[in-house]
């Protein structure tokens, strides 16, 4: 006797949910990036402008 095919299809990856909780955030560390990437935005915007 063949055993019993499941119900449901199989479980893809992408539709598992996320394990956000796997890497730890680093607050400070992304403020500064984020802080550092919008200076630059803003330096080429006003050299850029001239």
């Amino acid at each position: 006797m063949p055993a019993p095919r499941p119900a449901a299809p199989p479980r893809l990856r992408m539709m598992s949910p996320l394990a956000l909780d796997e890497h730890p955030t680093h607050h400070v560390r992304d403020h500064l990036l984020t802080l550092g990437a919008m200076v630059l935005f803003c330096a080429i915007v006003v050299l850029l402008s001239h």
